[in-house]
């Protein structure tokens, strides 16, 4: 089977992806996480299109460090958006895990870059071929042909109902103790350009729209994706409206790289993952400091406040 250079992948792999039929686990139970095993004729048709991508060097790496594509892949995710989230640092995987971009290793919202079809089987480190994904979904899917895995090994992450429930809960004590397992700083990590986790305000549009549309479809935003998401595409039909409140509107987004732009005329790959490892660092080097300055700030004006205090 041919690679496409373009792609990265074989066109019929995205024909086979694309069409619910070939999917082996399609029929699988779809509200349940009982035990599950193909027919045997199906089993006997997913052994055949594996023969079709045979595995061609188990050992296969990369032809370039994925990384250097990282910020184009991570503007194909969906985002929380709609629920006044900063779509810089929270997304959403294919799969509907939610995804922080700068996630501790050891926690559910830390992500790796995938190769939709495996290096194994030929394919090429390019951005039609890349993905982001949950970190567990990665692990679990390696070598493997994505139309032959079950829909629901996939979900193993923090899903998009999950992560909201967590911010609308009124109760302090259950947000503290899932702030301290899925962020590493906790409470004090910054989720937008303005509050910390424990003092969120979800936008009015998304307070209303929720009621209609249930927890997780009013917050997401659709974004555009490659031909790879085609058997994966969101049910959430809502688009983002234009937003009048502060966290949104007002905020000025980064600029990203350019939808049109080749990430490999500029820089070497050397030079450019170099370059993301140096941003990131500054990035939290940046947060941190903000941090200490406003808490040495209200430290400042409490003792102030002592000192004028009469005594009594």
């Amino acid at each position: 089977m041919s690679i496409n250079q373009a792609l990265g992948h074989p066109e019929a792999y995205a024909k086979i992806c694309g069409d619910p039929s070939f999917r082996s686990f399609s029929h699988g139970p779809p509200f349940t996480f009982t035990p599950y095993s193909l027919p045997h004729q199906e089993d006997s048709r997913a052994k055949e299109l594996v023969e079709v991508f045979p595995i061609i060097d188990p050992k296969a790496k990369p032809t370039t460090k994925p990384k250097i594509f990282l910020s184009l892949l991570w503007k194909k995710l969906n985002h929380l958006g709609n629920a006044g989230f900063d779509p810089e640092i929270l997304r959403v995987d294919p799969y509907g895990n939610v995804l922080f971009y700068h996630a501790d290793s050891a926690s559910p919202l830390a992500w790796d870059i995938d190769h939709w079809f495996p290096c194994s089987r030929g394919g090429l480190t390019v951005p039609s071929n890349l993905r982001i994904l949950q970190w567990q979904v990665c692990k679990k899917k390696r070598n493997k042909l994505e139309f032959l895995i079950p829909w629901w090994d996939f979900q193993v992450g923090i899903s998009i109902n999950q992560f909201m429930s967590i911010f609308a809960s009124s109760n302090s004590d259950f947000r503290h103790r899932a702030f301290s397992w899925l962020f590493s700083e906790g409470e004090s990590e910054e989720l937008n350009a303005s509050q910390t986790v424990d003092s969120h305000a979800f936008p009015q549009h998304f307070m209303e729209s929720k009621e209609n549309l249930g927890l997780a479809p009013a917050a997401v935003v659709l974004s555009l994706r490659g031909s790879f998401d085609a058997p994966l595409k969101s049910t959430y039909l809502n688009r983002r409206p234009r937003s009048s409140t502060p966290i949104i509107a007002a905020r000025k987004l980064k600029p990203l790289l350019k939808e049109n732009e080749d990430p490999n005329m500029q820089k070497t790959d050397e030079e450019k993952a170099s370059i993301q490892e140096l941003e990131l660092v500054l990035i939290k080097k940046r947060r941190r400091a903000e941090k200490c300055r406003q808490l040495a700030e209200a430290q400042t004006s409490n003792i102030g406040y002592n000192n004028n205090s009469p005594n009594i």
